[in-house]
């Protein structure tokens, strides 16, 4: 059951915050971002999406991250322990049916790895967040 109360709305707003600087960082040509649009066939200029990309991808963020509250709220008191194991759990979970698509895609191994890696750092952090507050 969703008990609203359980859920720091503080720490969810940190944690989808936290998520979107982590992938503005993942994506840019400081750490992936050019080896990303490369396996993608295209030019960085050609990925900013537009204003709309940003506020859809922010709203996939927070609603991740209020997931993410609640199942670490479903197993109790909220810990660093149990935070960042919920969150490891989900992006491990996000990760293997991305692999799917990608299979099927016929995607590169090193354009998988690129997308998984964010997943899987970005539940990392926004759990310990969680689990933190």
């Amino acid at each position: 059951m969703l008990d609203l109360s359980q859920i720091n709305i503080w720490a969810v707003l940190l944690a989808t915050a936290a998520t979107m600087v982590l992938g503005f960082l993942w994506y840019s040509p400081l750490l992936f971002g050019n080896a990303w649009a490369k396996r993608l066939n295209v030019n960085m200029e050609d990925l900013s999406g537009g204003a709309a990309t940003y506020v859809l991808t922010a709203l996939t963020a927070l609603g991740g991250a209020f997931i993410l509250a609640w199942l670490v709220s479903l197993a109790g008191e909220p810990t660093i322990a149990s935070g960042m194991t919920i969150g490891l759990l989900v992006g491990i979970s996000i990760s293997l049916k991305i692999g799917m698509n990608y299979l099927f895609e016929g995607r590169k191994l090193g354009l998988y790895l690129i997308t998984v890696g964010y997943h899987l750092i970005s539940y990392l952090i926004a759990g310990l967040i969680i689990g933190v507050m």
